[in-house]
């Protein structure tokens, strides 16, 4: 009885220390960077949305650092009323994606380890580094979210009686985001080509499920893209204009041209193959990974079965954030949701698939194939 009531006082006083932490459950937007070097003065982040910070109630923090995301492990100890503090930083994992200049994504990431302790004041965050290294200015991520997202338009793409394509003529202003969404099916495929007045208007592919990290970048392709779809769901064409330009207040007509073609490969039933109670799987299980910038060596590794020919949907997950999901054609892995260049290699056990050829994942076949 009297371990039972020890072990109690310990889970209660460990609540009670997590609910005193004034950073757990918050995230906020980067707006500044104050150097303590006079020639180098304060840095203005030109789109905060780009860079945020979330603190988890698990002691992890997310971040997205302009095209980048990261994510590590962080330890507050407040003082007072909880208004500052003492604060570091983990490890902090990232994506090694190319972000365009001035690389303030490396910048964020570097930094991030020589925090020392955060300043509460007037509605903003403030985070020291070392050493007079420099302070970080952050502002709620909510409050800045509902102004960004007044700009932000969302349009269904829809075909015309027995058409399989559309063409769209628009126009987008400044920091303006125009997000056309439509539904379609793995296996399918897409075609996507954007012509604008503006050099610097883009677009960027999403898939199902994802606010902001595309699996089509369209700067890369020459604003064109012909592929298969991995997963069932809503895609958005998000159509912008680069940072620059938007700052500028400029604008861009542009034609919009989408086409979705092919038969969608449909799940199996679950009346033929059974799937986890309350979820669209048909099984689950945990495989050896290893993510690029992370120290993950298991993920969870689920898939909807398309047929018993080795066709099927793996979606990999690990660290709470991060996700992959891969599209199997008769044994063979064909198209993923993300930018990077997908390889892979056939073994006994099943298939090892790589990314960029510096991070790979374990499928086993009978996670594809059923049995």
């Amino acid at each position: 009885m009297e371990l039972f009531f020890a072990l109690a006082a310990f889970l209660v006083a460990g609540i009670a220390q997590a609910d005193a932490n004034p950073l757990v459950g918050t995230s906020w937007q980067l707006h500044a960077i104050q150097s303590m070097d006079d020639a180098q003065g304060t840095t203005k982040v030109a789109d905060p949305s780009h860079f945020t910070l979330e603190f988890g109630r698990d002691g992890r923090a997310a971040l997205r650092l302009d095209c980048n995301r990261g994510s590590g492990d962080y330890r507050v100890v407040p003082a007072g009323d909880g208004s500052s503090g003492s604060l570091s930083f983990g490890p902090v994992a990232t994506t090694r994606a190319m972000c365009p200049p001035p690389h303030l994504d490396q910048r964020v990431a570097r930094d991030l380890a020589h925090v020392r302790s955060y300043l509460l004041k007037d509605g903003r965050l403030y985070l020291s580094l070392m050493a007079d290294g420099g302070i970080y200015e952050w502002a709620p991520q909510q409050a800045a979210a509902a102004a960004a997202d007044t700009e932000r338009v969302v349009k269904p793409v829809q075909f015309g009686k027995g058409k399989s394509s559309a063409v769209i003529r628009d126009r987008v202003v400044g920091r303006q985001i125009i997000d056309y969404q439509l539904r379609a099916g793995a296996g399918q495929r897409m075609t996507v080509s954007l012509k604008g007045s503006n050099g610097a208007n883009y677009f960027n592919l999403l898939p199902p499920g994802s606010a902001d990290v595309a699996m089509v970048r369209g700067e890369l392709l020459a604003n064109q893209f012909d592929g298969l779809l991995p997963d069932d769901g809503i895609y958005t064409i998000r159509v912008f204009l680069y940072r620059a330009a938007a700052r500028r207040g400029e604008q861009s007509d542009f034609t919009l041209s989408v086409g979705v073609t092919g038969t969608p490969l449909k799940p199996v039933s679950a009346r033929t193959d059974a799937v986890l109670p309350g979820t669209r799987y048909h099984a689950s299980t945990t495989v050896s990974c290893e993510p690029a910038y992370t120290g993950t060596r298991e993920c969870e590794a689920l898939v909807i079965r398309r047929g018993f020919d080795g066709t099927a949907t793996v979606e990999l997950r690990w660290d709470g954030t991060w996700k992959r999901r891969i599209l199997f054609v008769k044994g063979e892995p064909k198209v993923a949701d993300v930018p990077e260049a997908m390889t892979f290699t056939r073994n006994e056990r099943g298939w090892q698939v790589t990314f960029d050829g510096d991070e790979y994942f374990e499928i086993p076949e009978p996670l594809v194939f059923g049995g």
